[in-house]
């Protein structure tokens, strides 16, 4: 076999039986070209037998037995002195020991083989299967995009100077996605559209690369919120995945037309959908299932089911995505310092130059830093999440930047620019479809509007009730549901000039120093308690008033005459 990953290419040397067992792979006869190759390497135990035998156990989603027949092959080209043929496996072990294990070091120390072994030979693909490789796999996204679009380049010289298709085709797609996260959205889309319309057209001559192709273009419309556009690449994936009966790339395009119907609300059909891929993801591919898990905590955390999100989380702990969820579900709960430390862990997984995979945490650390009374830190996340929006300028980016900058102003006392800022990002996420978000800001822009526009007040916190409780969101459907009928005793005329009794003394302190301008670090200074204490009084004080924020609990301060 020639090349770094096309199976149906082989050398002269080659075997009638060794031919018939590629070509059996070729058709989809994954347990056929098994037995052929299996019955090779019991006759003459070559390298090549064995190196066809893990092609046939990997599609057939065997990673232990396609481990063994790569280590055979490996030492058998090693002994040959072939060891641009001896690199070829030990990069593709690379692969395997991080999809059916989780063994990164292990996968690195492989890696590192191969190019010691292709260092001092002449061209050949495998040169540029290479960097392909580095860059694919389950930490791939936390590599900095400029260092993967200069591989995948490297990659698509080398496979044009070797008449390599399959690699050519790779390096574009891996190209592209690299683009696309560094914010060059327009010209990293024009590659992955490229390279799927060429899979389409049938110029692989592996079609099992077809799915690599079409997960990075999901990735990619991921990325850019482009939900409608990753749900139908999500379709075509799925059913690629399920002729070639591929488990692991079944549970990819699962969770991540999952993650997908999250965002856009249709929460029994996200259900499903993750909860199949983490039953892929047990059957094959293990290391992928952590993510899938975090994303199922996501929507438990969307439907307030909070305890059942921290569950999730547990087993997905290590992960970015846990790191990311974790910091929303501490924002619920009012727990501002808790959430800025785990958006700032999130954050610190990719590099900026990672600018659309920054964003999520950059929104959320600029609204769990409101939170913490730590504004300059949530002035400079906001800084930097503006800018990628202005840059891309999507409709979900554009919200996201704008309920994020009105939930600063709000902090800071413009309560205009408040005001604009959560109308225009419940406009755009309207017309994004994220219903979920947008109501969400209809709850901020109904505390806002709570003081002195009470009637308008009260009408998005009805609009948000009515939205939320159809989603089943019922966490934040119950702070909506405090405010409205907080907003409406005031129009009766039934406020109290006094806090609820409910509300502890202790509570009503750290509700006068947030008043006041304080910082949650300040105020623990100042009552001589811990900064997670202050916290945690925080919260229940936001619970009890019915608030979610901040600005909204020290407005109702002034309105109670606490200060």
């Amino acid at each position: 076999m020639q090349g770094g990953g096309n199976r149906g290419t082989t050398t002269h040397s080659v075997s009638d039986a060794l031919l018939a067992g590629y070509a059996a792979l070729k058709h989809g006869r994954a347990e056929e070209a098994r037995a052929l190759f299996a019955a090779l390497v019991a006759e003459n135990g070559s390298a090549e037998a064995q190196e066809g035998l893990s092609w046939a156990t990997l599609a057939l989603d065997d990673g232990d037995a396609t481990i063994e027949a790569r280590q055979a092959a490996y030492r058998l080209y090693r002994e040959a002195g072939a060891p641009v043929a001896a690199a070829r496996m030990a990069m593709w072990l690379a692969k395997d020991h991080d999809d059916f294990r989780g063994e990164a070091a292990l996968a690195n120390g492989w890696l590192a083989r191969a190019r010691r072994l292709l260092a001092d030979q002449p061209l050949a693909p495998e040169h540029g299967w290479l960097p392909v490789l580095e860059c694919w796999g389950t930490t791939a996204s936390e590599r900095d995009p400029q260092d993967v679009a200069a591989g995948a380049r490297h990659a698509i010289e080398v496979a044009t100077a070797c008449g390599d298709r399959d690699l050519e085709l790779l390096g574009i797609g891996f190209e592209g996605l690299a683009l696309v996260d560094a914010g060059r959205v327009e010209a990293g889309m024009a590659r992955l559209d490229e390279a799927a319309a060429a899979v389409t057209a049938g110029e692989l001559d592996e079609p099992l690369w077809a799915l690599v192709v079409f997960c990075n273009l999901i990735f990619a419309c991921e990325r850019v919120r482009d939900f409608a556009r990753a749900a139908e690449w999500c379709a075509t994936m799925r059913n690629q995945a399920d002729r070639m009966r591929h488990t692991g790339s079944q549970g990819i395009c699962r969770a991540h037309y999952g993650a997908v119907l999250t965002q856009c609300g249709d929460w029994a059909g996200a259900e499903d959908a993750l909860a199949e891929a983490v039953r892929c993801f047990d059957a094959s591919w293990p290391p992928y299932r952590a993510e899938a898990l975090a994303d199922l905590a996501e929507l438990r955390r969307r439907q307030g089911r909070l305890r059942a999100a921290a569950e999730l989380l547990d087993e997905a702990t290590g992960t970015p995505r846990a790191a990311l969820v974790q910091a929303r579900c501490a924002l619920d709960l009012g727990q501002g310092a808790e959430a800025v430390a785990s958006a700032e862990r999130y954050l610190r997984r990719f590099p900026e130059t990672s600018a659309l995979l920054r964003v999520e945490g950059l929104e959320v650390l600029t609204r769990a830093a409101v939170a913490a009374g730590q504004i300059s830190r949530a002035e400079d996340a906001l800084a930097e999440l503006d800018t990628i929006a202005c840059k891309v300028a999507t409709l979900p980016l554009r919200a996201m930047a704008s309920a994020a900058g009105a939930a600063l102003a709000a902090a800071t006392g413009r309560t205009e620019a408040a005001r604009a800022g959560f109308e225009d990002a419940i406009d755009l996420y309207a017309r994004a479809g994220m219903e979920f978000d947008a109501a969400a800001a209809r709850v901020d822009l109904a505390e806002l509007l709570a003081l002195d526009r009470p009637e308008a007040a009260r009408a998005e916190a009805a609009s948000a009730i009515a939205a939320l409780n159809a989603m089943g969101a019922t966490h934040l459907a119950r702070r909506a549901a405090a405010l409205e009928a907080r907003i409406a005793r005031a129009l009766r005329g039934g406020a109290s000039d006094a806090m609820p009794a409910a509300l502890t003394p202790r509570q009503t302190e750290v509700l006068r120093h947030v008043a006041a301008g304080l910082t949650n670090r300040e105020i623990a200074i100042e009552l001589s308690l811990s900064e997670k204490t202050v916290d945690r009084h925080l919260s229940n004080a936001f619970d009890r008033l019915g608030v979610s924020s901040r600005a909204a609990a020290a407005a109702l301060a002034v309105e109670r005459s606490l200060i």
